[in-house]
């Protein structure tokens, strides 16, 4: 008899039924059954398939732009931490076959029934592991995920765990029969399962457990695609401090022409998708991005995203052309994360600002999505920083936000529903909803007060 506690996981109960139920069913269906990669894209150059018997190290050394790795449905590949794969320039990865899209995991082994496991004391489990960093623990695909503790002394519920990076091992408290109780125990370790350079496509794969990032890119890439993937059970790896990891898809430092379109992303520790730039010298230009007609549901927050300031005395950054359009983002804050975050209450929707304030920004469109729940923000976005001396006292006349619809429940205990422009905002019925909401979208297209 399995002795649980309430699951965390991507079916677990949230407070109340979202809004957009039936446009998201129809939006991950179809996300899950896109047709394989060779319908889709045109290759131009050798096509190197990789059956399911197949490991990594058997994709061509010397592929060339052109060609393209396509992966067979039903096929799963486990990539080691911090072995990640990386998308040559130019080339194409993608599915082939029939099935399921094809897996890459970025744990190293199902850990269920693993008969290295060994009673450390009288509920807590011990086990060696064969990389380093553990993030996230998956039980059964998705029935409960692991709360990272920092000290061993701190494992005292069920699935409860801590990792000594010095032995690189294990704990989980667990106080029935870790050996036989489950079928799977998947842990994420820090690590990207893909990285993707210039003029790459990533099309019609699933990637789960990994605790730094699903997906990124190589610093201030052009010309690059994910589509019709499934992106879920991402982070939590140390980063710095107490600081985790991670991101369903990240593209870092600048970008040109980037297109992530039809995916579903799930249950990442920090941002379903971002684009961000930090303070390290490097300029960033962000021109010509496509975020449209994803399902993200169950991250911290939905879309992220930031550069530094030249007015704060960083480098040069700037933002052209950005469409985020015609996605529903769902339950941001209700994932597995938000009880094991330092900063419970800075989830949200839409992330925007952070050491960035938009100082140079044309064409950055929010519009025709769906906002369907978030836990506490429906928006959090710093608009200025007094402190810094970077002020912004009228809205950026380079963004564009309308046509959204928003499904929303009011706050119990008085957080805020949105914070823009640098104020705080929250709502106590229906018409204050309208209002708060009106002050970042002038012409929503539905606004909908859940019970």
């Amino acid at each position: 008899m399995k002795c649980f506690k309430t699951s965390s996981g991507y079916d677990a109960k949230i407070e109340y039924i979202g809004g957009a139920e039936a446009e998201a069913k129809l939006m991950r269906d179809k996300i899950l059954n896109t047709q394989n990669t060779e319908d889709i894209y045109e290759i131009k150059g050798n096509k190197y398939y990789i059956n399911k018997n197949m490991t990594v190290d058997d994709i061509p050394a010397d592929l060339k732009p052109g060609d393209a790795v396509l992966f067979e449905r039903g096929g799963l590949w486990r990539i080691p931490c911090r072995e990640n794969v990386i998308i040559p320039e130019g080339v194409i990865f993608g599915s082939y076959g029939n099935g399921e899209k094809p897996r890459f995991y970025g744990s190293a082994a199902n850990f269920a029934k693993d008969t290295n496991w060994e009673k450390y004391s009288e509920n807590i489990w011990k086990i060696h592991l064969p990389t380093r960093n553990a993030g996230i623990i998956v039980f059964d695909d998705k029935y409960a995920l692991g709360d990272k503790k920092w000290e061993l002394e701190d494992l005292k519920a069920n699935y409860d765990f801590f990792y000594d990076g010095k032995p690189e091992d294990i704990y989980v408290y667990y106080d029935g029969d870790l050996l036989n109780d489950f079928e799977s125990i998947e842990i994420g370790q820090r690590g990207d399962i893909i990285t993707m350079n210039s003029d790459t496509v990533l099309d019609n794969v699933c990637i789960r457990y990994a605790a730094s990032h699903g997906v990124a890119t190589e610093h201030n890439m052009h010309n690059v695609t994910i589509t019709n993937c499934e992106i879920g059970f991402i982070g939590g790896s140390l980063q710095f401090d107490r600081v985790r990891f991670g991101n369903g898809i990240e593209v870092k430092i600048g970008g040109q022409n980037i297109t992530v379109k039809n995916n579903w992303v799930y249950q990442c520790y920090d941002a379903g998708i971002t684009f961000q730039s930090w303070n390290n010298g490097k300029e960033s230009r962000y021109h010509d991005i496509d975020f449209s007609e994803n399902l993200i549901e169950y991250c911290y927050y939905g879309y992220e995203f930031f550069t530094t300031s030249a007015l704060r005395g960083g480098p040069y950054s700037e933002y052209k052309n950005i469409n985020i359009s015609d996605n529903i983002i769902r339950f941001s804050g209700y994932g597995w994360s938000h009880e094991q975050r330092p900063d419970k209450w800075m989830l949200s929707h839409i992330r925007g600002g952070q050491w960035a304030y938009m100082d140079y920004c044309e064409g950055l469109k929010i519009c025709n999505n769906i906002f369907d729940s978030a836990r506490a923000y429906i928006i959090h976005w710093w608009w200025h920083d007094e402190n810094k001396n970077v002020i912004h006292p009228e809205a950026h006349e380079g963004l564009t936000v309308s046509g959204n619809t928003y499904y929303q429940k009011l706050s119990d205990d008085n957080r805020c529903l949105l914070y823009h422009h640098n104020v705080p905002l929250t709502a106590n019925d229906e018409n204050e909803l309208t209002e708060v909401i009106k002050r970042f979208d002038s012409s929503p297209r539905k606004i909908v007060l859940m019970k």
